[in-house]
């Protein structure tokens, strides 16, 4: 007699009742098991998993992460995690773009431009291309100038740098179409111009807020 039937005895005298009985049980603690089973599996599994579970829009999701392990001139785009693109979005500055994402060479060496550079070659405005909530305003002397790194609604990252003067601080929500800044980059003209050496905007798009998850920022403006 099983430790099932021992328990069903307390319940009836009928020994078909009670193997009857032990059989629920059984079947009861193996269905409860998988169910288990099967969310540690979920809970346990990557983040692009568990989304893809979850996403209403499966079709715009496998579009977002093709883009997003795609390669921009040689270099591979890291999938830090999956980012939702609602739609285009205007660009920070009416300018040039003087720069593009991706490779290039600097200064007689091989190096990785994370961003676009647009110019107008005067102090600028620049605006925020989405609602969001300013994460950080620094002075990066060596690279970035004056800088700031805007955390969107959408579920990206934007950075802009090299400006001549920041109209918002460390944790102020901005709107799309806010002005944020003045595009600088001036050395010995504008107060921080960073590495640079003309006016302009070095803008970046990011899929967190870490350096190693950005992305070319065309993907997302409007063309």
């Amino acid at each position: 007699m099983n430790v099932f039937e021992r328990f069903a005895m307390i319940l009836t005298r009928s020994r078909k009742r009670r193997k009857m009985i032990s059989y629920v049980i059984v079947a009861v603690i193996i269905f409860f098991g998988i169910v288990f089973g099967a969310a540690i599996s979920i809970l346990t599994a990557p983040a692009e998993i568990r989304s893809s579970l979850f996403y209403r829009d499966e079709g715009k999701r496998i579009d977002v992460l093709q883009e997003n392990i795609a390669y921009y001139n040689g270099i591979p785009i890291i999938d830090s995690s999956p980012m939702s693109r609602i739609r285009t979005y205007p660009w920070p500055l009416n300018g040039t773009v003087t720069c593009q994402y991706g490779g290039r060479v600097l200064n007689g060496e091989d190096d990785f431009h994370g961003g676009i550079d647009i110019s107008t070659g005067k102090n600028d405005p620049i605006i925020s291309i989405a609602d969001g909530t300013v994460e950080r305003m620094q002075i990066d002397k060596k690279s970035y100038g004056l800088y700031l790194l805007i955390q969107h609604d959408d579920g990206f990252y934007t950075l802009s740098a090299h400006l001549a003067h920041s109209y918002v601080k460390e944790g102020e929500r901005v709107v799309q179409g806010q002005t944020i800044g003045l595009e600088g980059g001036e050395p010995g003209v504008d107060p921080y111009p960073g590495r640079s050496t003309g006016r302009h905007l070095h803008f970046e798009v990011r899929q967190t807020a870490n350096q190693n998850s950005r992305i070319n920022p065309l993907i997302l403006l409007n063309k």
